[in-house]
């Protein structure tokens, strides 16, 4: 077992242990640095820690706070990388808005405490970890548990995590309730009696060299304004969940707390370039995928009656993986017009990629 390493937030680069030694010849040999381990973190959880292609990702934000508050601290451990292709409806995807961190994780799509209750000592003997950072219950309690036998299973998720690492420290997410499409909010009963649970019973879960705290989010949490589908962080979201467990990490002596939130983040999906290609009586586009886009919006205006301006049409295109395509209706001979298009995921639309154009024949 190696315990968790303590370290001061804010110093930059690896901890040195300066050590020393006697020579065969008596005398004093100068210090030597020694670099001291890094605190291997798992994060273990559902889809709203998988997430989709074309997120940042809360595990991103987490990364970007630790490098600056914790640096060359944390290595983050797992036996995956990716994020869910929500187009091809398939796991697998590296399409981050930004895969430059360390992407390291157990997330996985539909994913349930009672499901990692069972196989998180097979998982850490492989991927041996110093913190888990468990993000689970949901599911839980949308489909199989109550409340207090979803808190049970976590506390046998913590113990049979003990059988391997008797020393491993444990970060537990309070449960997020989800949009009911409507303004409402579902789940919420369930998420509150649960994390209420969590407070009343988390201190007598910790053990002599175990510590367990939770990471506080709920709060802070709204899925009318924190999801892009009523269930998964949008880019505002991924914030608020990143907040609640760098704080918690914090408590662990990990890095910083987080600091306050600042307001909305925009999504930054843009669109690809269009190919437009004339028929008769018609243009033809197609265009690449956009990470994560749901749906298309397309703009156009007309060169050939002068408009300066993109006019949106206005219902929107259900989208496809890879190639997207889209045929107009019918056209007079020789107008000519501009195209392009809006990627739009769920309740987020995305930014007009380059423009294509065609003369119709």
């Amino acid at each position: 077992m190696r315990a968790p390493v303590r370290r001061a937030a804010g110093v930059a680069g690896t901890t040195i242990v300066l050590t020393g030694g006697v020579s065969a010849a008596g005398m004093v040999a100068g210090p030597s640095a020694v670099a001291a381990p890094m605190t291997r973190v798992m994060v273990i959880g559902d889809s709203v820690t998988h997430q989709t292609a074309g997120d940042y990702t809360w595990r991103y934000r987490l990364a970007q706070h630790l490098n600056l508050s914790a640096p060359g601290a944390v290595d983050f451990v797992g036996d995956r990388i990716d994020v869910w292709d929500n187009t091809a409806n398939a796991p697998g995807s590296n399409d981050y808005i930004d895969a430059w961190f360390d992407r390291d994780h157990h997330a996985v799509w539909g994913d349930a405490t009672r499901v990692e209750r069972d196989a998180v000592e097979g998982l850490l003997r492989a991927n041996p970890a110093d913190v888990l950072v468990v993000a689970l219950g949901a599911n839980d309690l949308t489909y199989w548990s109550t409340p207090q036998t979803a808190a049970d299973d976590m506390l046998a998720l913590i113990n049979n995590a003990r059988r391997v690492n008797p020393g491993i420290d444990v970060v537990v997410a309070q449960v997020l309730d989800r949009s009911d499409y409507i303004g409402g909010r579902a789940l919420q009963q369930q998420a509150t009696a649960y994390n209420t649970l969590l407070d009343q019973q988390v201190a007598g879960w910790q053990t002599a060299t175990s510590r367990v705290v939770v990471a506080r989010d709920y709060a802070e949490w709204n899925p009318n304004l924190h999801t892009w589908d009523g269930s998964h962080p949008n880019p505002t979201g991924d914030f608020v969940i990143a907040r609640a467990v760098a704080n918690a990490l914090a408590q662990l002596g990990i890095g910083s707390s987080f600091g306050p939130l600042y307001g909305a983040v925009p999504w930054p999906g843009t669109g690809r370039a269009v190919t437009a290609v004339a028929q008769a009586g018609r243009h033809t586009l197609s265009w690449a995928a956009t990470p994560g886009a749901t749906a298309y919006l397309i703009e156009q205006r007309v060169l050939s009656y002068g408009e300066q301006n993109f006019y949106r049409l206005p219902y929107p295109l259900a989208a496809t993986a890879g190639t997207n395509s889209w045929t107009t209706g019918t056209l007079p001979a020789g107008l000519t017009t501009q195209y392009r298009v809006v990627p739009v995921k769920g309740n987020m639309t995305g930014q007009a990629g380059p423009s294509g154009q065609a003369t119709a024949l």
